[in-house]
């Protein structure tokens, strides 16, 4: 009997440890289960600028530039002849543009019906660049410094040109015609 009321009591004594254990995980889980919660939190991220104008007319707009001539002893001024050689001049100003961009222009000379040829093209009145087939195009990449680009950071790009007319007879009801460019100006992505 006394074995019967020993195994009694181990069994009602592990009982209540078991019991006891659960009720603490419950009573633990539901504690912990109230300082748990999900929140939403607002980052404030800043966008990087793009503010790249060129000769002067912002290209965010959509807007045409005009190509600024250089001055020719033997014509009027911004007016191109045959016979002549002279440049355009593109000037792209990222002032205040915090991420690294690239640029292309297309020059389609096709509506000239002329001998109309680009020759060369320098930047910033130093280094060639290469182009091929009227096209120009290149980097500019970010500054190191943490105000991105600065009023300094201009590129002048000269395309020079060169008019040979080899005819003599020259249609003289031409007055105005246009060159186009399409032209390009992006963030530079890797």
């Amino acid at each position: 009997m006394k074995m019967k009321k020993y195994k009694l009591k181990k069994n009602i004594k592990n009982f209540l440890v078991f019991y006891s254990i659960i009720c603490m995980m419950f009573f633990v889980s539901y504690t912990f289960s109230r300082y748990i919660d999900t929140t939403e939190i607002d980052y404030g991220v800043d966008i990087a600028k793009f503010n790249v104008s060129v000769n002067d007319v912002s290209v965010t707009d959509g807007d045409s530039f005009e190509l600024l001539l250089s001055p020719n002893a033997n014509t009027h001024n911004d007016k191109i002849a045959p016979n002549s050689e002279g440049y355009f001049e593109i000037v792209i100003n990222p002032n205040m543009t915090e991420v690294s961009l690239e640029y292309e222009f297309l020059f389609d000379l096709s509506k000239l019906d002329s001998d109309l040829k680009l020759t060369e093209c320098i930047l910033n009145d130093k280094d060639k660049l290469e182009f091929q087939d009227n096209l120009i195009k290149g980097d500019l990449l970010l500054p190191s410094t943490e105000l991105g680009f600065t009023e300094e950071d201009k590129l002048n790009i000269k395309i020079y040109w060169k008019w040979v007319e080899e005819e003599d007879i020259i249609n003289p009801t031409i007055d105005n015609t246009n060159i186009m460019v399409s032209s390009i100006v992006r963030q530079k992505l890797d």
